[in-house]
């Protein structure tokens, strides 16, 4: 339906971008009926004829737009009706022969993960630059990317399937799919904890020793060595598959883990490292205390989403706007500065072909990757995704689609500029990300593609900045160009599908345009590392796209395996490969590269508690998403009293069987547990869930001590943890606020 009309002019050698073109309805109208009320705008490209105006009223929604043609001179509308006719088989041939831009209404949605929590260093392979660059908070990840965390690195990784992976220090994870209800993740190497947070998902993860299939509601540990690989299970069940033998174990949490190398297959006793837990059990309060958030965020955010509602409650609020017809339930920021707008307050990099924002805000990924941005009222609101219809919420009719960042691009001279889109305007990418108003852009039809500053709704809240700071900074607010309004826009500036060497000078040379911040990474992984992952590329390159049914299927046809309790099999052993960024291609064979036992040298390196947070490389401006405990009040596994002078601790002797601690349970209440003095003969048996309605009492420890320099415990082993002081946490309980 149109409702509202801008006319404009088709001059001579004019071309309008057009798609949907009903060439049937046009070649049947009648000589009365000059209209074209089926003709939609985007994808066909049309000529003025020569010599010739034709004169066009068409509704300015957004593209693509519906277009309604009308001839105005009565004496010359037998004329035009016959080049209308003519018209319609010029464009019926021309869509034969052309590769118009596409639109990606039709598009599966692509499932794009975020990267929630950094503690030291967390790095991402660039393969087209063969390279290493620095991945922060908020930073995505898909299909495709590696990720590998320095000597000291620990980091949260959250995908709205409702996958949730935590991942502990020389540690590398490749993600070789992501779809709606299956994830498929490659630990090359390290420690990683996975939790499977959705009841229609099924998680692959995947070792050079074989493979686990996570079911719903669990929870479990992956040890990957290179000499070993452990799978201990937490909550749940889990099936593990030995490549080499082909053959599948079942696993549940409570029983013994299972320990497996290239030949054979035995079992251990299901402890976790006890350090690890501790830090998987501080982000568990982190979540739990987020999840009694209420209000209208809870109500209005799609339940993939709805774990971010503490970050809408506490830096906003929800007003009714009237726009488009109705009252629409928007959501405004208010903790912000005056004149705040959207994508100013972050940086662009280049991901996957297009400008995706790294925002700042603590609320930006969301608000920025998801919805649509509105400006009402002299002020700035956000309209959220609607995953489905719910009946009494007045919301506005978004898909569910993750988008780099919905601005259309401007630049004049030695400026570059992006302009926020309205909710119905056409956003080109490189990458088909889905959804109703998106066009793919490929290097053959992108000079077909023709859009002007003056047709977008939000034109005069252009930011603008020079193209040498484009990449340079982590924050645009300090170097924006001021006195841009929407006549300096119109009249100076030209506009651009999508970021080219036509918008900024040399683009395609400049090597930190895939850079998460401006951060320079002295250490990285040697090249040995990058030898699996080009192994893994050659399987995403195929393109297949596993189905949970599938693979559960596949997996009951393997022959169920033996443990053989005899074998012996070394506990997973791990390099750490992170070297100066100068010797990343230095032979491996004079390095000295130093290999631990990844639960032994955990727990020798820190002690018994969790590892104090580290602040990740943001700008202050964004408050880190955790709190940590206090150290020596690390609850789970108490550590010893710190001295006032550090004690001298003898090293263990090589013949004792490192100490380990049974993991807790995701989000279990940990208040009461009693710390006993520790002795290398404690030993922790599995816990015994108590009723979960307990979870409301678990509150988040506070960071403030996390780093004075005198609560470092001394080392020693972990202490005795009773099953009776544990209780049972529901991961899915406490990710979604209630």
């Amino acid at each position: 339906m149109l409702n509202s009309y801008t006319a404009g002019q088709v001059p001579n050698g004019y071309t309008m971008d057009l798609s949907g073109l009903n060439v049937a309805n046009v070649m049947n109208l009648s000589y009365d009926e000059a209209q074209l009320t089926t003709l939609m705008i985007t994808n066909v490209a049309i000529v003025g004829t020569k010599g010739k105006e034709a004169r066009f009223i068409g509704l300015k929604l957004n593209q693509p737009a519906l277009y309604c043609a009308q001839i105005i001179e009565k004496d010359q509308r037998r004329k035009m009706m016959k080049k209308l006719l003519g018209l319609s088989v010029v464009l019926f041939l021309a869509a034969l022969l052309i590769v118009p831009p596409s639109s990606a209404a039709d598009e599966p949605p692509v499932v794009v993960g975020r990267v929630y929590h950094v503690e030291g260093d967390l790095l991402r392979y660039v393969p087209e630059e063969n390279d290493w660059v620095a991945a922060i908070r908020d930073a995505p990840f898909s299909a495709g990317d590696t990720l590998y965390t320095g000597s000291r690195g620990q980091a949260e990784l959250i995908v709205p399937n409702g996958t949730w992976i935590r991942i502990g220090d020389s540690t590398q994870v490749q993600f070789i799919g992501l779809e709606p209800d299956v994830s498929e993740v490659d630990v090359a190497a390290g420690l990683a904890r996975f939790y499977n947070k959705d009841s229609d998902l099924v998680i692959k993860a995947t070792s050079p020793f074989g493979y686990v299939l996570v079911y719903p509601g669990s929870v479990f540990d992956f040890y990957v060595g290179e000499n070993s690989t452990e799978v201990v299970a937490i909550q749940g069940t889990l099936t593990f598959v030995h490549a080499p033998t082909n053959a599948r174990y079942e696993i549940a949490a409570g029983n013994p883990s299972i320990l497996a190398d290239m030949s054979q297959v035995s079992s251990e006793d299901g402890a976790v490292d006890p350090i690890w837990d501790g830090w998987n059990r501080t982000r568990e309060s982190f979540w739990a205390s987020r999840g009694k958030t209420t209000g209208r965020s809870v109500q209005y955010l799609p339940p993939a989403l709805r774990h971010e509602a503490y970050a809408f409650e506490e830096n906003g609020r929800w007003e009714q706007v009237h726009y488009e017809g109705g009252n629409r339930w928007f959501w405004r920021p208010t903790r912000v500065a005056p004149g705040w707008a959207p994508f100013t307050n972050g940086r662009w990099t280049e991901w996957y072909g297009d400008q995706t924002w790294i925002p700042s805000e603590p609320f930006g990924y969301t608000t920025h990757h998801y919805g649509n941005w509105i400006y009402a009222r002299n002020n700035w609101y956000w309209a959220p995704p609607v995953a489905t219809v719910t009946v009494g919420l007045p919301l506005l009719n978004i898909g569910f689609f993750w988008n780099p960042g919905r601005v259309s691009w401007i630049h004049s001279g030695s400026n570059v500029g992006w302009v926020p889109l309205a909710p119905r305007e056409t956003y080109y990418s490189h990458y088909r990300w889905g959804g109703p108003h998106v066009v793919h852009v490929t290097n053959v039809n992108i000079t077909q593609i023709n859009v002007y500053p003056r047709n977008y709704a939000y034109a005069r809240h252009a930011v603008v900045v020079p193209q040498r700071d484009f990449y340079t900074v982590n924050n645009y607010k300090t170097v924006r160009v001021k006195n841009i309004n929407n006549t300096t826009i119109i009249n100076n500036y030209q506009a651009a599908p999508v970021v080219s060497n036509k918008v900024i000078t040399n683009y395609s040379t400049i090597k930190q345009r895939r850079n998460f911040a401006n951060v320079q990474v002295k250490e990285k992984p040697h090249r040995t590392v990058t030898e699996r992952i080009e192994a893994n590329q050659k399987i995403i390159a195929q393109g297949r796209r596993e189905r949970p049914a599938v693979l559960q299927q596949q997996v009951k046809g393997i022959k169920e395996g033996k443990v053989n309790r005899e074998a012996k099999i070394q506990q997973p052993k791990v390099t750490n490969y992170i070297v100066p960024a100068t010797e990343i291609n230095r032979p491996k064979s004079e390095m000295k590269l130093q290999q631990k036992e990844i639960k032994k040298a955990t727990r020798e390196e820190s002690g018994v508690s969790p590892r104090p947070t580290v602040k990740p490389g943001k700008p202050s401006a964004k408050p880190e998403g955790v709190e940590t405990e206090k150290p020596g009040k690390t609850k789970g596994v108490a550590p010893s009293k710190p001295a006032t002078k550090p004690e001298a601790v003898a090293p263990p002797k090589p013949a004792t069987k490192p100490e380990k601690v049974a993991p807790a349970k995701p989000g279990q209440k940990i208040e009461g547990e009693v710390s006993e003095k520790p002795t290398p003969k404690d030993r922790v048996v599995p816990a015994k869930p108590q009723p979960k309605e307990k979870l409301e009492k678990l509150a988040p420890a506070k960071d403030e001590d996390a780093d004075k320099p005198n609560k470092k415990p001394v080392r020693g082993a972990p202490a005795k943890v009773r099953s009776q002081d544990r209780q049972k946490g529901d991961p899915d309980e406490q990710e979604k606020p209630r």
